[in-house]
């Protein structure tokens, strides 16, 4: 009798597997399916890079940008809404960094965002190493421009952007310029500071080539005066998120992102425009092959990241009153190898199924457990909602040119863009029927304890982003 009864034990959990395994599988195939099929992701992305350009946020081109999603959207049947926001912009002028002496040379220099306007003026150059206060020791640097190395020191913390600014500032500087690390005549795109205040002085970024030639004279004790100027601003713009939400069973949801804009000196078809196209996808999946789920689902293309994650921040606090469970983000996402559970290390056996039923991927990373800082999914943990990413290969190519000239569309792997969407829909439809999400959330202690236990307190004091006290 007792081995009858485990007999049918066994049998009744084997058929009840089978038929979830059976329903899911179906979903799961046309999901997979479509997502290399019908891939929409490729063709949008094209549009959005060749026929907007760089999607900055607050310029014509991002604005520009939206509309053409919201119609490829639309063509789908898929009706998203903007979330329209004012935050502290930024507007690129005709800036210029000239040397003057001892050669005569128009340097190809971009201004960091929040650097504002100044009028024209000559000055000195000083090299100051990578930044650190200690290393203006003995340097008379009142009245000059400062020019400072982005390379990692040896057995040090690098400065962040912001940090190298307002010591140069501290000490007299009229300007500084950041050295971009990797040759190719590669400048750096990046924003002068995460608040949205006027960097204290000008900031550019040069290039490797033209700033090794200044370091160079500077070291073999050459004068060097530059002539520099700063005709871009700063300024509060209106920008928007684009969302779309499909209504679950209960109004508990989760918010599946990527951030919409680029820098201004490129298409941004890496950073973020896969990331933004395969969201694009996700939801035309979603919505045609699971449509129905426990939870609500909000899908939300996040503007102004670049500047400070001010997209992320505005629709948290827009929706401060709803009921988010989990976060997903979707920031470069390249073919993926696995998935991350941003130290709410609860959900990994879910992720370990998940990732062993996916047999068809190569998700050799597995499942891994550490939390990163500066991309959108940082508000929704300050708020204690669980988040999650992809781990995914990108090629060198679609790495080397970051924040750069050449983060172009033909880096774009049609492939990457497929898996990706396939890999993510299926996860974003699992994770809408995760009853356990209810029941995720931390304390505000916990998260603090989290961000302690993966060094990333630290980073977020010198960010000015640390909300828990001391």
């Amino acid at each position: 009798m007792k081995n009858f009864l485990v007999t049918l034990t066994v049998l009744t959990l084997y058929l009840f597997c089978s038929s979830f395994a059976q329903s899911t599988d179906d979903t799961w195939n046309r999901l997979a399916g479509s997502a290399f099929i019908d891939n929409h992701s490729f063709d949008l992305l094209e549009r959005l890079c060749d026929e907007a350009g760089g999607r900055m946020m607050g310029t014509s081109k991002n604005k520009k940008a939206m509309e053409i999603m919201k119609q490829e959207l639309e063509r789908l049947s898929i009706a998203a809404h903007y979330e329209t926001f004012n935050v502290p912009g930024w507007q690129r002028g005709e800036d210029k960094v000239k040397m003057t002496y001892p050669a005569e040379k128009d340097f190809n220099a971009i201004a960091l965002g929040y650097a504002d306007s100044v009028p024209e003026f000559e000055a000195n150059a000083v090299f100051a190493g990578y930044g650190f206060s200690e290393e203006y020791n003995e340097k008379d640097v009142k009245g000059k421009i400062v020019l400072v190395s982005s390379e990692r020191p040896k057995g040090k913390e690098p400065l962040l952007r912001y940090e190298a600014i307002d010591i140069a500032a501290e000490k007299g500087a009229k300007a500084i310029l950041f050295i971009n690390e990797h040759p190719g005549t590669l400048n750096l795109a990046g924003t002068g500071n995460f608040q949205g205040t006027p960097t204290l002085i000008p900031a550019f970024s040069l290039n490797y080539e033209e700033g090794m030639w200044l370091k160079r004279l500077l070291t073999n004790g050459k004068d060097v005066k530059l002539d520099l100027s700063v005709k871009s601003r700063c300024k509060e713009v209106e920008t928007a998120n684009l969302v779309y939400s499909i209504p679950g069973k209960v109004k508990e949801k989760i918010v599946i992102g990527a951030h919409f804009d680029s820098w201004d000196i490129s298409q941004g078809a890496i950073d973020n425009g896969i990331g933004t196209a395969i969201l694009f996808d996700v939801a035309r999946l979603i919505k045609t092959f699971a449509e129905s789920n426990y939870f609500s689902i909000d899908f939300v293309w996040f503007n102004g990241e670049e500047f400070g994650l001010w997209g992320s921040k505005m629709y948290a606090e827009m929706h401060r009153n709803d009921r988010i469970v989990a976060m997903v983000n979707m920031d470069m996402t390249g073919e993926p190898t696995g998935f991350n559970v941003m130290g709410f290390d609860q959900f990994i056996p879910f992720f370990n199924d998940l990732k062993f039923r996916l047999n068809g991927f190569d998700l050799s990373s597995g499942v891994v457990n550490y939390p990163y800082t500066n991309s959108d999914h940082i508000p929704f943990m300050f708020k204690g909602i669980p988040t999650f990413s992809l781990q995914a290969h990108l090629d060198e190519d679609m790495v080397k040119y970051y924040h750069s000239s050449g983060d172009t569309f033909d880096k774009v792997n049609k492939k990457y863009l497929s898996e990706a969407s396939a890999v993510v829909s299926i996860m974003v439809k699992e994770l809408a029927n995760l009853k356990m999400l209810e029941k995720g959330k931390k304390t505000p202690e916990q998260m603090a304890d989290l961000f302690r236990k993966f060094h990333l307190d630290e980073r977020l004091k010198r960010q000015k982003e640390w909300i828990y006290g001391n």
